[in-house]
């Protein structure tokens, strides 16, 4: 989080402009790179010193958590816009969303980390994940109750759904950029809900984050 006291006067211009840079140059190094940066790749990134960006943020986590707020804003809107949907328009809501996600995952190496991170970052962060848990949640329980999706499909099979797609992503970003989306349309004709179906082993017992 950015540990600025809220009752202090703003920024000299100076600071605003570094402040800036470092978002800036935090956001493009992130979704390049993934989090598992340093503080000072992003301070070199942003053309300023180290000093300067220890004095805003102490961890890479903090810094994440800034960047991402606004992303995670977003991401927490389509849950709540799909699960509206899904209470006329059951499979093409949860279809949407799914690919929604892995898109999300698939344009942004970072922001694939921080979906899969639980109770990071700052207040408006947590709040806005949990909005977008609350959001699946719902989205799912009617998806299953309109029979479009497998009766034994488990709002954790989203989650393993991301980190599978996680891998693919990494693993095959360079050479096959759009291979989540053969992965996505796979996995939606797994979801999707059939008489014949056999049933699936028990649900893991996970703390979930929001996806």
């Amino acid at each position: 989080m950015d540990f600025v006291d809220p009752t202090e006067r703003p920024l000299r211009a100076d600071a605003q402009r570094n402040r800036l840079a470092i978002l800036c140059a935090a956001g493009e190094v992130f979704a390049r790179e993934g989090t598992g940066v340093t503080l000072e790749r992003i301070a070199e990134s942003a053309g300023v010193g180290v000093g300067t960006i220890y004095r805003r943020f102490r961890t890479v986590d903090d810094l994440v958590a800034v960047v991402f707020e606004e992303k995670m804003r977003a991401y927490a809107d389509e849950a709540e816009r799909t699960a509206d949907r899904a209470a006329t328009e059951p499979w093409p809501a949860f279809r949407e969303f799914v690919l929604f996600m892995l898109a999300q995952q698939a344009t942004d190496v970072a922001f694939s980390d921080v979906i899969l991170t639980p109770n990071l970052g700052t207040a408006l962060f947590r709040t806005e994940s949990l909005r977008a848990l609350r959001g699946s949640q719902r989205l799912v329980t009617q998806a299953r109750a309109a029979r479009v999706i497998r009766s034994d499909f488990d709002h954790t099979d989203l989650l393993m759904l991301l980190h599978a797609n996680a891998g693919v992503v990494r693993g095959m970003r360079q050479s096959a950029p759009v291979s989540w989306e053969r992965f996505g349309e796979y996995m939606l004709q797994a979801f999707r809900y059939d008489e014949a179906q056999e049933p699936l082993p028990g649900a893991p017992i996970v703390a979930e984050t929001l996806a």
